[in-house]
């Protein structure tokens, strides 16, 4: 039976609008992968059919300022495994574990998590040695590849550990310079892409995209290696000497802020940072904060003259102690240094006349130019973790307003302490202190350099003048007579501050030259030293003088004074830690007397300093006791004619050890008088009942 023409029809129409329904839905579908997903679709397929294995771009290096290399970048080789390529993952982890020195069974479980989640590439270890590189492809594993990386090195191990900081594994800065100046050094990462298969197999006629890394930028430091060298040897020989716990030198160019060097002692190496304590990585001459003694009163004398409340001939009286609120204040000086005029006062760093000092200034004043010299805030200085140091003014009462005028009940930094004595350097001007000098391509072209306006000013041109010439005194005429440089006018001043522990303490010397036109400042710092005597012009002073005078020598600074003989005068030499009759002989020689205080055998103090210029004939005052001396090397004595006693109290109290042979008086004695010898060295004297005179 034939179907009638109708229901042909309407079947081609549902057959019709079937199709146009089933075409809308598709065009919709295409429509939908290809413009709403097809960028997410199309990542994830290249996901699925390459493997992208990151290149590290070479981190710039690290150079001073006369671009001697400090930290650099050398490439080196890291092993990456494609496990779906590895046909026996035991056996490879077994010999890689064995080349590498890596846990056999813990590789094994990271590759075999890695070929079931399909991974194409993983690290295995990276940044290896020459050694374990060669080792591996000795092996020739199949899937086991390498990668260039660079890895950080630092020639010169220690020297300026601090400033420089270091890098971790994948080359980001960590500490130092590396950190802050990171955005320039570490560069743009390049990558290698590779087609691969649906199993993540690498394809073996699949084609590599490479896509080149972009290099860091150079940084060029304010640091001079000459002389972060110096600083550093005699920072070591200082603490080996003094047997103290640790210590901090910065070297400063006062005009501009530029630091040219930074050390602290212990240190670390940045090359194995990891195998030293964290606590040796943190940068003390920024981050630790103690009280600065003396060192401080810089501060107190520069408002004191700005002020007006003071001038330098003005006369004071210092009984030994002074009263504030019921509390006696004590001097350094037993008795006292009697009537003195305020630059006498500097000089001899008298605390009961920096109490009096600090009264007429009163306690808004005084605090006003402790914020201007920028105490109690950040330098800014360019490199982590900066301590802002400790001074609460609402705490400030009459005694602690007494105390912080010679520098105890406040805490400060070492950066921030070189920059005020560098604002005073600088003729009352602040600057910033830094370490970085420019940013530079590869070719050498500086692409950014760093230049910083002074800050502002503190004490006016006419002040800081007058404390140079009064920093200049305590030098010539004061407790600062061991920074005294020969041919250069030096300022300086000495520090020394007891511990919150008792009989510890922390010494310092800080100073500048030459005093006319300064071009460097230097703080030295002596925390915890071991000995009888304890001065920051003992311990600190001689260790700034050597900082200074190799440095000026190195850069050129010729000496500024005339080195004219004067028959009518002499230098008083150093007779301290003598024994008193060598003393003597060399006053003697000198065409000088002496006068003898006290009791013993060895010369503690001498008035004047070493170093003064006194008219010939003057009389010398040594006051002497019976205690133990630590200079080393020791000079003997002549014993000759001493008693047994006589004989054996001398040599211990210089340090020495006494073989006697017979009894009497002494004749002979090995090794002979005037001979430099080495503490603890046994000397040979033979007695006889008559002496030989």
């Amino acid at each position: 039976m034939a179907v009638p023409q109708i229901v042909i029809k309407r079947r081609l129409v549902v057959l019709l609008l079937f199709s146009l329904v089933l075409s809308f839905a598709l065009l919709g579908r295409v429509f939908w992968i290809q413009f709403v997903r097809g960028e997410e679709l199309k990542n994830r397929a290249l996901g699925q059919w390459t493997s992208d294995v990151p290149i590290e771009p070479k981190r710039g290096d690290i150079c001073d300022r006369n671009n001697n290399p400090l930290a650099i970048s050398a490439t080196v080789d890291t092993v990456v495994a494609s496990p779906p390529d590895i046909e026996d993952i035991e056996k490879t982890a077994a010999l890689l574990s064995d080349a590498l020195d890596m846990d056999q069974e813990e590789l094994e479980k990271t590759l075999n998590e890695a070929k079931t989640e399909k991974k194409g590439a993983i690290y295995i270890k990276r940044k290896i040695t020459d050694e374990e590189s060669e080792a591996i492809r000795n092996l020739n594993l199949k899937g086991i590849y390498f990668t260039k990386e660079n890895k950080r090195f630092y020639p010169e191990r220690n020297l300026c550990s601090h400033v420089l900081g270091f890098t971790g594994i994948d080359s980001q800065g960590l500490d130092g310079v590396e950190l802050i100046y990171d955005k320039y050094l570490k560069g743009n990462p390049g990558r290698i892409v590779s087609e691969k298969d649906a199993l993540s197999r690498k394809l073996p006629f699949g084609v590599d995209k490479y896509v080149p890394p972009e290099d860091g930028l150079n940084l060029v430091l304010t640091i001079d290696k000459i002389i972060q060298h110096i600083a550093e040897r005699e920072l070591e020989k200082a603490l080996a000497e003094h047997k103290a716990k640790r210590g901090t030198i910065i070297v400063m160019d006062p005009k501009n802020g530029e630091i040219l060097a930074m050390s602290n002692k212990p240190d670390y190496d940045p090359n194995i940072y990891s195998e030293f304590s964290q606590q040796l990585w943190r940068n003390a001459a920024i981050s630790d904060a103690y009280e600065p003694g003396s060192t401080f009163k810089i501060v107190t004398a520069s408002a004191a003259l700005e002020e007006g409340v003071v001038r330098p001939e003005d006369k004071f009286y210092d009984p030994g102690y002074v009263m504030v609120s019921g509390v006696r204040i004590g001097c350094w000086y037993h008795g006292g240094h009697g009537s003195q005029t305020f630059i006498q006062i500097v000089e001899n760093s008298c605390n009961p006349g920096f109490v009096d000092v600090a009264m007429k200034l009163g306690k808004d004043r005084f605090m006003k130019y402790i914020k201007g010299f920028g105490f109690g805030e950040a330098t800014g200085i360019d490199l982590p973790g900066e301590a802002l140091g400790l001074i609460d003014p609402s705490k400030v009462g009459p005694v602690e307003l007494a105390t912080i005028s010679f520098g105890q009940g406040i805490s400060v930094t070492p950066i921030q302490l070189i920059s005020a004595l560098a604002t005073i350097a600088n003729d009352g001007k602040m600057v910033q202190p830094h370490v970085a000098k420019a940013v530079t391509d590869k070719d050498g072209k500086i692409i950014q350099e760093f230049s910083f306006e002074p800050l502002r000013q503190v004490i006016s041109y006419d002040t800081a003048q007058e404390m140079k010439t009064i920093l200049e005194s305590v030098v010539t005429n004061g407790t600062g007579g061991k920074g005294k440089i020969e041919g250069y006018r030096v300022g300086g001043k000495t520090g020394t501050a007891e511990k919150y522990s008792p009989g510890k303490y922390v010494v310092s010397y800080e100073g500048f030259a030459p005093c006319d036109d300064p071009k460097l400042a230097i703080l030295v710092i002596i925390d915890e030293p071991s000995g009888d005597v304890i001065y920051g012009g003992t311990i600190a002073g001689p260790v700034f003088q050597k900082v200074m005078a190799d440095s000026l020598n190195y850069l050129g600074i010729k000496p500024e004074i005339p080195q004219a003989e004067d028959s009518d005068s002499v230098k008083v030499p150093d007779l301290r830690n003598l024994f008193i009759e060598d003393a003597k002989k060399i006053l003697i020689q000198k065409g000088l007397s002496s006068r003898v205080e006290g009791e013993g055998y060895v010369v503690t103090e001498q008035a004047p300093l070493p170093g003064v210029e006194v008219k010939k004939d003057s009389t010398v005052i040594l006051k002497v006791s019976d205690s133990r001396t630590n200079k080393d090397p020791v000079t003997i004595p002549d014993l000759k004619g001493r008693t047994v006693k006589e004989a054996t109290d001398i040599i211990n109290a210089i340090g020495l050890n006494i073989e006697i042979a017979g009894s009497g008086y002494a004749v002979k004695q090995n090794p002979l008088p005037g001979v430099g010898v080495s503490l603890g060295t046994t000397v040979k004297v033979e007695f006889s009942q008559t002496p030989n005179m």
